[in-house]
């Protein structure tokens, strides 16, 4: 049987993923992933739970994260975020404990198998680190957003300005920097480009023209399958 096409969004934080990925799945009408929603929802049941960084603990944790799916014939249809209020899965603490759990193994190959489990017709676009990679690496489409340091410190710093969140603009800049550290450094699926990703760089583009600038090479693939 024939898979549900995939685009794929990859790039470090603060690069525009999430926005472009919402608005492209709202275009095609296709499903929309978000994956670290799943991290940091684990954060946020690790948080609460059992804060100890123990496999037997982790695995554990693993197991009570499936409560927070719902699937349809081994599909996973929506997450249910149950008592975690949005304030809760965007925090700084909930944000380093997803980074630091995204560089455990079997943490990511756990995952890994949830992430695969979102693809579904029409079709999915998926955004996160190592999605055209790791996750989809049969993707139809790959892009790699990145944008400079300081660009990406300021959207981090007005999004949570928006959630009701006080935040310091030098403490959010070396926190993107550390995180930029975990992400790239970690030994299973580090952050790294795609050979065959399309690399469109945000940092003086707003959000209409990063999305037209995908939209269009979109519309090549459409065109050359017709």
């Amino acid at each position: 049987m024939k898979l549900a096409p995939v685009i794929t969004i990859d790039g470090p934080s603060g690069s525009g993923k999430s926005i472009l990925s919402q608005a492209l799945a709202k275009n095609l009408e296709w499903f929309n992933l978000e994956s670290g929603i799943i991290y940091r929802l684990f954060a946020c049941l690790f948080l609460k739970k059992n804060p100890i960084f123990s496999k037997k603990n982790l695995i554990s944790l693993l197991e009570d994260l499936n409560h927070y799916f719902t699937y349809d014939n081994g599909i996973i249809c929506n997450i249910i975020k149950k008592s975690f209020s949005e304030n809760d899965i965007v925090s700084q603490e909930v944000t380093k404990v997803a980074s630091q759990l995204a560089t455990i193994t079997y943490v990511r190959k756990n995952l890994l198998i949830k992430q695969r489990l979102f693809r579904r017709k029409p079709g999915l676009v998926a955004n996160g680190r190592d999605m055209g990679t790791t996750v989809f690496p049969d993707a139809i489409i790959k892009f790699f957003l990145k944008a400079k340091l300081k660009y990406r410190a300021l959207r981090r710093m007005n999004e949570l300005k928006k959630k009701g969140f006080y935040v310091n603009f030098k403490n959010i800049l070396l926190q993107i920097q550390k995180r930029d550290h975990r992400d790239t450094n970690r030994t299973d699926s580090p952050l790294e480009k795609a050979k065959d990703a399309i690399i469109i760089d945000s940092s003086n583009m707003n959000v209409t023209e990063v999305f037209k600038v995908a939209m269009s090479y979109i519309n090549i693939i459409k065109l050359s399958s017709l």
